[in-house]
């Protein structure tokens, strides 16, 4: 605590190294010397329906450099242009791996549980469509994220997300990983975007009418927007690590607004209030006014409804005599889509570094706003601002400053408590229902689940796909039992293993068997993770934060942690966390191909395969400041009391997820030794019948409680093989636990007649007395973990 009393500010964090590779270039000084130059890679694609865009040059050429005009094909012709995207994983690591060695830090001499990942792009369900579109036999894993190979390349094996959030993926990916830095979850978060573009995406933005025949002029023609390929990535290091190696640090990050408008799936409001409240957010966690900010690098995309909406936002915060001036980059590199944010952050960062703001170039000469027009120019500048608007409403504004002044001082807010639940599940609807069933004769999670498009806006029926229905319909249930009425400070993070991969589908098959033209521009929207949780601000009225977590099975309690960070912060009284995934016919077929689903009920922990069925679900928790229920009256239904994510090499591994674990428990008894313990504590397991996965859970249980008073269950024998959604189903199970319901029973505590070795132990089928913690569990192939323990709210630790 401060000598004031006030919870003290968190520790500065320190931008040490940054890499970018755009069309102008690959390499950060490349690029940076051409945006400062006002050059442009903006040109024609012939093989992206001849629109304007910025193509990445070929990264086996390190140092590339595409001709200006030529779409990043390096030809004006543009006949070079690579009919398929770049290797997603080869630009991830090899930026990553650049960022690390621009800010001297060699992988090897790093803390592993200390180094994180955070990335940001939309290109996630694109890529595991194709992945899984091809999958014709066994595999070592579905790769869920484009991350996992930089992870493996970095070692790192700390805190990992990939969020979907559209364009402002990247700008949340930095957010997130500002709070792992400053909580002190990590030392060292490696944080970045990538995008690259393919023929759907382009039609998606296409069938709008929003993309310019010409390069792009934000804040001037403003006629549309040019699209780009780009990827980023900053390191953010504690400024301690900073300070004892000697570090030169080129930018402090100070903070992070995120905010949802929950006006229009497509469109931002005319006033900008989703971006205004997104800036004074964050210079209100950066302890900052807007008379100390000297440039903001804007959004600035070109359409009509971005470019009104933003410049409405800068004159509401910035109401001085001597506002800011705002630029885009987006002439010249293009909208880089999940990208951006990251992009800019480091343009941001090397304007403050080298005291140079980047140019609008196409801007008009004598703008209404200074927007630097077309040329770069010298400026003394010390606090800047980042700013990044997405389909579904999204908004976010980071921080960045020449000297680290702390956070400003942290509201009191104590352990966030969970205050209401929505199911969806083949066991029914509702948090009731679900229990019942559970309690009830041995499902075997094969019925179908119930029809939720009831759940939906009248409106709003023929536009939502599937994953939005599922989303929509948890997220009322969950709205619904929390007695929720005001949503201006309630905000909404959706969890999700694939994504809208229905819909990425649909748009791939039209393209292929009708054209690009051809594509909906009613449904198209669905193909941006964000637009789903952008559905349900919407549907609730909710203008707090906005964020898409994905990144595999774990996604659901990545985005629990990523939900408590903001509440914690002041920047939510309540986050509706949701995790949702469907199941199509591609999907269905891939995991049959990797041995992930089977015939019959799954039975979890058993020795020979038996992984049951892959089934669509979703399940929502309202996660609520302590301090917000008790004034409302409301009683919660438990509260959060650790959590943790950890990392670590594919496909599994049980070293880094029982260190996920241990962090949980940690979290919910600080005094607890490290050693194996005795304890009270439920597990609620992600075992669903793949003995692989089976056994590194049960490695991972075994290295870190003892088998007295622990008891083991895994809900997948019941609901089936849920993805993103069955970690969260088992969280509303626990919680129903704490509320002492179920007779001091585990639901479905049911030994496999043919247990893995040292399973037996767990699986305890003993009357529990009274309310006890319970340890939810979940891991993503490819290497990401996570663990969350509940128990009574106030109660002991």
């Amino acid at each position: 605590m401060s000598r004031a009393g006030r919870p003290a500010a968190p520790p500065g964090v320190a931008v040490t190294g940054v890499y970018l590779a755009t069309g102008l270039g690959v390499g950060t000084e490349e690029v940076w010397r051409a945006v400062c130059a006002g050059d442009s890679a903006l040109g024609r694609c012939p093989d992206l329906a001849d629109v304007v865009a910025a193509r990445l040059p070929d990264p086996s050429r390190p140092g590339a450099r595409a001709a200006p005009g030529t779409g990043g094909t390096g030809r004006p012709d543009g006949h070079t242009a690579p009919a398929e995207p770049p290797d997603a994983a080869l630009l991830i690591r090899q930026a990553g791996l650049g960022a690390l060695r621009h800010a001297a830090l060699d992988p090897d001499t790093l803390d592993p549980y200390e180094t994180g990942l955070a990335l940001g792009t939309n290109a996630g369900s694109e890529e595991l469509w194709k992945r899984y579109a091809a999958a014709t036999g066994p595999a070592p894993h579905p790769a869920h994220t484009c991350a996992d190979a930089l992870g493996a390349a970095v070692g790192a094996r700390g805190p990992k997300a990939v969020f979907a959030t559209g364009c402002v993926a990247g700008a949340n990916a930095v957010g997130y990983a500002y709070d792992a830095v400053a909580t002190g979850r990590a030392t060292v978060m490696l944080a970045g975007g990538y995008e690259a573009l393919n023929i759907t995406t382009v039609a998606t933005f296409a069938s709008w009418k929003s993309i310019d025949s010409a390069p792009c002029a934000p804040y001037a023609r403003s006629g549309g927007l040019s699209l780009g390929e780009a990827v980023a990535f900053l390191v953010l290091e504690s400024a301690g690590s900073a300070q004892a190696r000697g570090a030169a640090v080129l930018a402090w990050l100070r903070g992070y607004g995120l905010t949802s408008d929950a006006h229009h799936i497509t469109a931002p409001p005319p006033d900008g209030a989703g971006l205004r409240n997104a800036m004074l957010g964050a210079l209100g966690r950066a302890g900052l006014g807007p008379d100390a900010v000297g440039y903001v690098n804007g959004h600035g995309t070109g359409t009509p409804a971005n470019d009104r909406a933003e410049l409405s936002a800068m004159r509401a915060v910035f109401t001085g005599p001597h506002p800011p001036p705002m630029s885009s980059s987006k002439p010249q590199v293009g909208h880089t889509l999940g990208a951006c944010g990251a992009v800019e952050a480091v343009l941001t960062t090397l304007a403050l570094r080298d005291g140079v703001l980047p140019p609008t170039a196409n801007a008009d000469p004598t703008p209404a706003w200074d927007v630097v027009p077309r040329t770069a120019r010298r400026a003394g500048v010390r606090v800047a601002l980042s700013n990044s608007i997405a389909f579904g409403g999204a908004c976010c504004s980071l921080v960045l400053a020449r000297e680290d002044g702390g956070g400003a001082p942290q509201p009191p807010g104590g352990e966030p408590v969970f205050t209401g639940t929505g199911v969806v599940s083949p066991l029914g609807l509702g948090r009731r229902a679900f229990r019942t069933a559970l309690r009830g004769p041995a499902p075997d999670g094969t019925a179908p689940v119930p029809d939720v498009t009831g759940f939906l806006a009248p409106g709003h029926r023929s536009r939502v796909d599937a994953l939005g229905a599922l989303t929509v319909a948890a997220a009322r249930m969950a709205w619904d039992e929390a007695g929720l009425r005001d949503g201006a400070r309630v905000g909404v993070v959706l969890a999700t293993a694939a994504g809208p991969i229905g819909t990425v589908e649909r748009l791939n098959e039209t393209v292929r068997r009708e054209g690009p033209e051809y594509v909906s521009a009613v449904r198209a929207p669905n193909i941006v993770t964000s637009v789903t949780a952008g559905y349900a601000t919407l549907e609730l009225g909710l203008g707090g934060p906005l964020a898409a977590v994905s990144t595999g099975d774990a996604s659901g309690l990545v985005a629990l942690g990523h939900a408590a960070d903001l509440i914690r912060a002041g920047q939510a009284d309540a986050v509706v966390v949701v995790a949702a995934d469907e199941v199509t016919d591609t999907l269905a077929r891939a995991f049959d191909a990797y041995g992930l689903r089977g015939p019959g009920p799954s039975r979890p922990y058993a020795r020979t395969p038996a992984p049951g069925p892959l089934v669509p679900a979703a399940a929502a928790v309202v996660l609520e400041a302590a301090g917000h229920a008790r004034a409302r009256g409301t009683d919660p239904l438990g509260a959060l009391l650790g959590h943790a994510v950890t990392s670590g090499p594919g496909p599994l591994c049980a070293e880094s997820w029982s260190r996920a674990m241990e962090g949980a428990l940690r979290g919910s008894a600080p005094h607890r030794a490290r050693a194996r313990g005795t304890e009270d504590v439920d597990v609620y397991g992600c075992a669903h019948g793949v003995p692989a996965l089976d056994e590194a859970e049960l490695a991972a249980v075994a290295s870190c409680l003892k088998p007295a008073g622990t008891r083991l269950t895994a809900l997948a024998g019941a609901v089936g093989h849920c993805q993103a959604a069955g970690p969260l189903l088992s969280l509303v199970a626990a919680l129903d636990g704490c509320g002492g319901h179920g007779g001091g029973r585990l639901p479905y505590a049911t030994e496999p007649p043919d247990p893995l070795p040292g399973a037996r132990a767990f699986l305890s089928d003993e009357r529990a007395a009274g309310p006890r913690r319970a340890l939810v569990t979940a891991a993503a192939w490819g290497g990401t973990y996570a663990a969350a323990v509940v128990g009574p709210a106030g109660g002991e630790r």
